[in-house]
């Protein structure tokens, strides 16, 4: 069985030569079983993060003009993980490049999109390696899900600190 590592390494070479047209097929199709499922409907808070171009393209929610309270993480020391309100004009480059709150204010949120690079059918995924999200969703209550490609569903061993998303939303195959 390949190693984390192996895998992680595997699905970021897939991603960056992922064609352009699967790529939005295959989004705008995850993106509506999201926000058609039982999870995103009932949540009121609902927790994403601002996508690298590798990942998954979570552009269309952050566009959509809804009803919900649209949440963004920010890293904090010791590896720990917060929430905090989206607001397109209230953002800075965290040390990892990513768009982060300018907030301090932590909320809690009803459902959070999980990123990684890979799953296994139980949930379990391969982050960036971090623990970030794994370290918050030791003590969280509320609802998980990640959406992804197709291919980055992948066979192995979670570890004992790894944490199972509830709720995976996948595009279907392409010849790719």
């Amino acid at each position: 069985m390949e190693s984390k590592a192996q895998i992680r390494e595997k699905v970021f070479k897939k991603l960056k030569i992922f064609p352009t047209d699967q790529k939005k097929r295959q989004t705008k199709q995850v993106i509506a079983q999201l926000t058609a499922s039982p999870a995103w409907k009932k949540a009121e808070k609902v927790a994403l993060y601002m996508p690298m171009p590798e990942e998954f393209d979570l552009t269309l929610l952050f566009e959509e003009e809804q009803e919900k309270t649209i949440l963004i993480p920010k890293c904090l020391p010791q590896r720990q993980l917060m929430f905090a309100n989206y607001d397109k004009n209230q953002l800075q480059r965290s040390t990892f490049g990513l768009l982060e709150p300018t907030a301090t204010e932590a909320i809690e949120p009803d459902l959070i999109l999980v990123p990684g690079l890979a799953w296994n059918t139980n949930g379990y995924r391969i982050g960036f390696g971090g623990g970030y999200y794994d370290r918050y969703l030791a003590n969280f209550s509320g609802q998980t899900a990640s959406v992804l490609y197709d291919f980055q569903r992948n066979d192995f061993q979670p570890e004992p600190h790894d944490q199972p998303v509830q709720h995976m939303f996948i595009g279907e195959k392409n010849e790719f």
